[in-house]
């Protein structure tokens, strides 16, 4: 057949299309009915996903160089077309050369830890997720980004869907016990998960030492496995989003002991590094002077107006008014800003934000003045 010409290929539901180790020679597009990717982990046949109409699959082994990481075989009678080796590279040098050499790169990587992570692991789904975690975020880190006009379009984060595919075509996990650990991780502060436009990204908070962490903490999580489920357990925004609240009237009610001692638990070891970055100084009482609505002066003020106020006050300001604060705002003033704003608000607004340096200074005196302006009105009419 033409190298370049895809030729079709029928496949009788259990026939074999080839074998994990195999050398990848071929992609295939599936034209009709459906194929499992399989893999054998400690001896037994694991199918790790079913593709269906319009999907490709072998194409790792192409890009990559090395033989292929799982097998595939027909979950029903189906029709294939064949894609050679060379129509797939044809294909992808035919993008920006980056590209290419982008995807070769993290093909290999990818592939060089699947096999790692494998043949090292002992039982301990823990660690296997956190080094596969590691690993997809040091990637992600250092991949470059893609600008599409004014505005780039690298994620913000490892799209939580593909990293829990990927985890699953590693070793044989339920959805339920992937989620149960990524809870733990969030509950010891290692990463983070925010969603953007209904996808859900993951972040490290602290790559450098994450390792490290989450060895000392694996005993902790794979003995709570059947025991305890981090699904149980809910943090303070969502509480307040259950019952219709929000999260400053919680902690306030918190603070003055309303709730009962036995449903606020944190975790010894997690809280004890916690306040040991912060330092004890941390934790002493300080006394802030208040200011009133009338002795308001600049956007740093704000750390005396509560919540509740500037979340209206930023409604209506709107995205491009909000990231103009956010540029020319102080520390303080910064840092209250991203907690009266969801995540995805800001994301959104920090990918088309200028920078303090393009911002015009009358401008944004201008917008400054209409935030006070705002705050007082709201202030002053509830007084009244």
């Amino acid at each position: 057949m033409s190298s370049l010409k895809p030729e079709s290929k029928l496949y009788s539901k259990g026939e074999l299309i080839f074998r994990e180790g195999d050398i990848g020679d071929f992609a295939y597009l599936i034209h009709k009915g459906s194929v499992n990717i399989v893999k054998e982990i400690n001896g037994i046949k694991n199918v790790l996903a079913t593709l269906g109409s319009g999907e490709i699959f072998g194409e790792m082994a192409i890009i990559s160089r090395n033989t292929r990481v799982a097998g595939a075989e027909a979950s029903t009678d189906c029709t294939l077309l064949v894609l050679t080796s060379k129509l797939v590279l044809l294909l992808l040098k035919k993008s920006h050369p980056t590209v290419f050499h982008l995807a070769r790169v993290l093909s290999s990587r990818l592939a060089a830890a699947d096999k790692k992570i494998v043949e090292n692991r002992s039982g301990n789904t823990w660690m296997t997720l956190c080094r596969l975690l590691d690993l997809k975020y040091r990637i992600f880190v250092n991949e470059p980004v893609r600008v599409n006009g004014p505005v780039s379009d690298k994620d913000p984060g490892i799209c939580h869907k593909d990293f829990c595919a990927e985890l699953c075509s590693i070793i044989n996990i339920s959805d339920f016990e992937i989620e149960r650990m990524l809870k733990a991780a969030i509950s010891f502060n290692l990463i983070t998960m925010n969603t953007v436009c209904s996808r859900v990204f993951i972040e490290i908070s602290d790559p450098a030492h994450f390792l490290e962490v989450a060895e000392t903490l694996s005993k902790d999580v794979n003995n709570l496995s059947g025991k305890l489920c981090y699904t149980d357990y809910i943090d303070i925004n969502d509480f307040s989003v259950m019952f219709g609240s929000l999260p400053e009237v919680i902690y306030n009610k918190v603070g003055v002991g309303d709730f009962p001692e036995d449903i606020c638990v944190l975790h010894k070891e997690a809280t004890s590094r916690w306040v040991k970055n912060k330092g004890h100084d941390y934790f002493k009482e300080k006394k802030r002077v208040r200011k009133s609505v009338e002795e308001l002066e600049s956007i740093d003020d704000i750390v005396f107006v509560d919540l509740g106020t500037l979340k209206q006050v930023f409604n209506r300001l709107g995205y491009y008014k909000l990231g103009i604060l956010l540029s020319t705002a102080g520390e303080e003033g910064r840092a209250r800003i991203l907690e009266a704003t969801s995540k995805k608000i800001v994301t959104a607004i920090m990918k088309d934000s200028k920078g303090a340096d393009a911002i015009d200074l009358n401008e944004a005196d201008e917008v400054e003045e209409e935030l006070l302006d705002m705050i007082r009105e709201i202030k002053l009419n509830k007084k009244e």
